[in-house]
């Protein structure tokens, strides 16, 4: 049986997770991220619709970071707020 604070340690884990893994779809490094696709995807249909719809991909990246970023600070408020507060020690 967990206890609330054992949930609250995970919920904030798994919020820090996430994160960590929206930054890597942070629009500053987008240049980055759509070079390492292209040059992953080059030679596949999925590298011609990346050549071709630039924009689209770019829109797509930077919406992935968004709505990642938001889930990660969601969970780690919520972990917050699940905590109990702590005593003061007299």
């Amino acid at each position: 049986m967990t206890t609330l604070e054992d949930e609250a340690t995970r919920l904030e884990q798994h919020g820090r997770r996430w994160l960590l893994w929206s930054f890597l779809f942070c629009p500053c490094h987008l240049p980055v991220t759509l070079t390492i696709l292209a040059t992953v995807a080059g030679s596949t249909a999925a590298g011609v619709v990346l050549r071709e719809h630039t924009l689209v991909v770019g829109l797509a990246v930077t919406s992935i970071w968004v709505l990642g970023t938001a889930r990660g600070l969601v969970q780690v408020r919520s972990a917050d707020a699940c905590r109990l507060p702590k005593r003061a020690v007299r």
